[in-house]
């Protein structure tokens, strides 16, 4: 095969909850993560190929470098759509060949189709190499698609050498993919399927290996659909994980996303904070029982959520949820009741979001056979877009009640009372920090200190900000790095709830949210 120059293009995200830019200055990093797809893509191609990676979040993408390159490969959700089609554009009239790939093309190759030049769906594993050869022999198709689901086993070892680790808040690694739930409104299980796959031990000891080589320290996040999917297999892995950790000090901290049944087994919990896990996302959604049965989410109807979660923080885990409203099911009540089971599991990292029917879900074909659907209307596709289809709620009222529950969640005071009621739950089950000697808390601390100490003067909510930093001295000393760290990001949520609801310009005073829009937006921006 010839020797070819390929640019890797990662699009830029929009400002939004998920991006945390406004706490990332702060910490001296440029974006959240790196573009795992696009390095493991990098790494089934030939291994004679000259790669360069331009990721949009980072640096900017030069005329010169699309032209040097052969090929330009690019993958992108749908909230990256808008830098996506600008790339495409500029590789068109450059006249390079653009080959896109990644979940929003698979999921829905409409929005793409006309502006990419070769589309390359689903899992690279099976659908890359039969590019490769066609565009050797200069017969390329304009799509290839395989929904078979590869054994990732013979995945290769991204390319982790092309990222530039010091701009990414995390590092992300890949464990299993696929779901074993059946969620209506999820697009993972119609991309990866409901029997997960996963990795070998073996190949996740060498990508840390691999990143610990090139002088990585901090935070990696296990980036699978639920981390505890393939539960046999993942009772495998974690005692290696926390072997490894301790010969190597500790130099991660483990992030991941599971479902809520992980608070039924402890010695599962006992064993992921043993490996080094301190944080985990749940998609908890909805506190409405009826909602959950209707969007087919019945693994978290069999507990008291509240309680789960609170288990699974006493384990010495922190948990941030994922949150919708717009169900078919909500009540007029159901703002004041997110708001409530939010407050009572002790999340400070809420995401809350309007329902998305997203294309090939099975949420979307529901709504199309209803003829509820407005379309592809996804040009924002963040928390602050309207639903995308005829909901049951009046739209207004859906609106502001969401609005309302931001407001609430992300006033200084109520985001930090959530911050200490976790400290005090640690706190009381008192177990070891293991990443004191490996990971380096100390230049990040002291980059936090004097991030915090910038907000504690500045921030027109600073005196909320020194009550926080005082109850957490006098109280909780052992957790002070840490609590500087959610004060950052705390920032970050606060200043962009605030901006957001000043320029959506909707009043929050009147029904449904009258009850949970008292606090006002003084002292927020």
């Amino acid at each position: 095969m010839s020797r070819k120059k390929l640019l890797l293009v990662y699009p830029q995200f929009p400002l939004s909850y998920w991006g945390f830019q406004y706490s990332l200055r702060l910490l001296g990093r440029k974006t959240m993560h790196p573009p795992l797809g696009l390095i493991t893509v990098a790494a089934l191609c030939p291994k004679d190929w000259e790669v360069r990676l331009v990721d949009l979040n980072i640096e900017s993408l030069s005329d010169e470098e699309i032209l040097w390159s052969d090929l330009v490969f690019l993958g992108a959700m749908a909230v990256q759509k808008e830098s996506l089609l600008e790339t495409l554009d500029r590789c068109r009239a450059l006249g390079r060949t653009s080959v896109v790939g990644g979940p929003m093309a698979s999921g829905c190759p409409e929005r793409v189709e006309g502006k990419a030049d070769v589309l390359v769906l689903d899992e690279a594993e099976l659908t890359l190499a039969e590019f490769l050869k066609d565009d050797e022999a200069g017969e390329p198709k304009k799509m290839y698609r395989n929904e078979d689901k590869p054994d990732i086993t013979t995945s290769p070892l991204p390319r982790y050498d092309l990222l530039k680790l010091n701009a990414y808040s995390v590092i992300d690694v890949q464990y299993s993919r696929g779901c074993p739930f059946n969620c209506e409104f999820c697009d993972i299980i119609e991309l990866y399927g409901r029997v997960p796959r996963t990795k070998t031990p073996e190949q996740i000891l060498i990508e840390f290996d691999f990143l610990y080589n090139l002088g990585y320290r901090g935070p990696i996040f296990l980036v699978d659909d639920n981390f505890i999917g393939n539960k046999k297999n993942v009772r495998e892995l974690l005692p290696q994980i926390a072997k490894w950790q301790e010969e190597h000090a500790y130099p991660y901290f483990l992030i991941t996303e599971a479902s809520v049944n992980l608070a039924d087994d402890d010695e599962f919990l006992t064993n992921m904070r043993l490996a080094g896990f301190k944080r985990v996302f749940l998609g908890i959604e909805t506190p409405s029982m009826e909602s959950l049965k209707e969007t087919q989410k019945f693994q978290n109807t069999k507990r008291d959520l509240a309680e789960s979660v609170m288990h699974i923080v006493d384990s010495g885990l922190e948990v941030s949820g994922g949150f919708i409203v717009g169900f078919d099911n909500d009540q007029s009540d159901i703002f004041e009741r997110q708001i409530a089971f939010i407050e009572q599991a002790e999340i400070p990292w809420a995401m809350v979001g309007t329902l998305t029917a997203i294309p090939g879900t099975q949420l979307w074909r529901r709504l199309e056979k209803e003829g509820r659907l407005h379309g592809l209307t996804d040009e924002k596709h963040n928390q602050f877009g309207r639903a995308n289809f005829n909901t049951v709620m009046e739209s207004n009222e859906l609106y502001r009640g969401f609005l309302g529950i931001l407001n609430h969640l992300y006033q200084p005071d109520a985001y930090y009372s959530r911050v200490l009621a976790v400290f005090d739950r640690h706190h009381a089950a008192n177990h070891p920090n293991l990443h004191k000697a490996g990971y380096p808390i100390f230049k990040i601390g002291l980059l936090a200190l004097v991030s915090s100490v910038v907000l504690g003067l500045k921030a027109p909510y600073r005196r909320s900000f020194w009550k926080y930093i005082t109850t957490v001295v006098q109280r909780y000393p052992k957790y002070f790095a840490q609590a500087l760290i959610h004060a950052i990001i705390g920032h970050h949520f606060i200043k962009y709830t605030a901006e957001i609801i000043a320029k959506e310009g909707v009043d929050l005073s009147g029904p449904p949210v009258a009850k949970v829009s008292q606090l006002t937006l003084a002292g927020n921006a």
